[in-house]
């Protein structure tokens, strides 16, 4: 059987601590570990844009590596400066431009790796014709592979996309760009697949849907490997403080599409009347649309039961979901729903917008409200923290089905048998 090379430019090329423990870089890294431990013959990589190629590395898995569970051994030294390869449409000037620009990145590139990589650390490796399996973001898989087309590298390629959620044009602050960039860069992974994976069978059904509407090219073969609800338990230091009084989680929830909106209107409804409102925790990232809804003068009732968590690292994140009341994830869309999975994970009872692809993780262990009604969120609340006994039910159920909920093992496993169909089972 031929090797698997692991893709974890990913891990590589991200920028910031806030995409350590999160979404896509957090499934690469899951997945990394589990195939580092699986009798497969599975090889790992990472393309530098100092060089245009792929080099082999050994990534450091478990207490070795850097977040606890899979890096690439690669000093952060050496991470490159990003620009992209490839443009949805033509532009005389930047097109004029661009090459001068991309010849200055990469010497800075190179300077960085020959700087920070010892000699003999990694080695350079021809894809060609191997089976390469991604998990990252279509923007970096992209620019791989218009530098090895340019090269003539025709890897067996297969990608696991995420979601395809920019195609419906929520809002964003660039989404007009954003959206024919993500359009774009999805276009070119999915000519080059020979298999598509992907994150849940919601996303699979939308891929299919984007592709029968011509807003995606002809797809090959779309196979749902859905991620888990695993949470990994890691050795780290504990960074966060517990509040003593309870109170409700929200990974990554902003405004927006992430619907904090929603959160924020059912803490209001349940002041307004009277009744018992818990704090809300919202761990993630800093953003500065979430810092500037927080501080609007119609919040000012319950501010002062929000708080920031910024960054937790892995072990603060589970502490913070096992002694939550309760989750919160009141999205109008998502492509899968990592925080779901995690606090059923660890027996935290979850409250979801009822959207396909969170109902597909929380089945029926979560309970779900109208992402567009806050009062329907603001009763769910009200339950699971004036009713003991509904609570409890609630709690008993989801720790009474923990043995049913799927793992990263299963997810590698998963993978395995889609790029190699003969193999058995990790």
């Amino acid at each position: 059987m031929s090797p698997i090379y692991y893709d974890l430019s990913e891990q590589f090329l991200s920028s910031g601590v806030k995409f350590q423990y999160y979404g896509i870089a957090r499934t690469v890294m899951e997945v990394g570990y589990e195939l580092a431990r699986s009798p497969a013959d599975v090889r790992f990589v990472v393309f530098s844009p100092a060089h245009d190629r792929f080099f082999e590395v050994n990534p450091r898995i478990g207490a070795d590596s850097e977040t606890g569970v899979c890096d690439p051994n690669i000093p952060h030294e050496a991470k490159p400066m990003r620009i992209r390869y490839s443009f949805p449409e033509p532009h005389k000037l930047r097109d004029a431009l661009y090459p001068f620009l991309q010849a200055f990145a990469k010497r800075i590139c190179l300077k960085r790796w020959e700087r920070a990589v010892p000699e003999g650390h990694v080695r350079e490796v021809d894809l060609s014709g191997q089976i390469v399996v991604s998990l990252g973001r279509p923007k970096m898989m992209s620019d791989y592979l218009v530098a090895l087309d340019k090269q003539n590298v025709r890897m067996r390629f297969f990608p696991l996309l995420h979601d395809m959620i920019p195609l419906h044009e929520f809002s964003h602050p660039r989404q007009s760009m954003f959206a024919r960039n993500f359009a774009h860069d999805n276009r070119i992974v999915i000519e080059h697949a020979e298999k598509l994976l992907a994150n849940s069978l919601f996303t699979k059904t939308e891929i299919e849907h984007f592709a029968a509407l011509g807003r995606l090219p002809d797809i090959p073969d779309v196979v749902p490997t859905p991620l888990p609800h695993e949470l990994r338990k890691v050795d780290e230091p504990i960074e966060v403080e517990i509040p003593q009084t309870p109170y409700l989680l929200g990974v990554g929830v902003m405004t927006g599409r992430k619907n904090l909106e929603c959160v924020l209107e059912a803490m209001l409804q349940l002041h307004n009347t009277g009744r018992p409102v818990p704090m809300l925790l919202l761990a993630g990232a800093h953003r500065k649309r979430t810092v500037a809804c927080l501080n609007k003068p119609e919040i000012a009732p319950i501010r002062d039961k929000i708080q920031l968590i910024l960054n937790p690292n892995q072990a603060s994140l589970r502490l913070l979901y096992q002694k939550a009341l309760a989750l919160v994830i009141p999205s109008h869309m998502e492509g899968f729903g990592l925080p779901l999975g995690e606090a059923l994970w660890v027996g935290t009872p979850a409250l979801a917008a009822a959207v396909p692809a969170l109902q597909e993780v929380g089945g029926d262990l979560a309970e779900y409200f109208d992402p567009n009604d806050p009062n329907a969120l603001a009763a769910l609340i009200d339950k699971m923290h004036t009713d003991p006994e509904a609570y409890e039910a609630v709690k008993d159920k989801v720790m009474r089905n923990r043995a049913e909920l799927r793992t990263w093992k299963d997810v590698a496993a998963d993978i395995i048998a889609a790029v190699s169909p003969h193999s058995k089972r990790v």
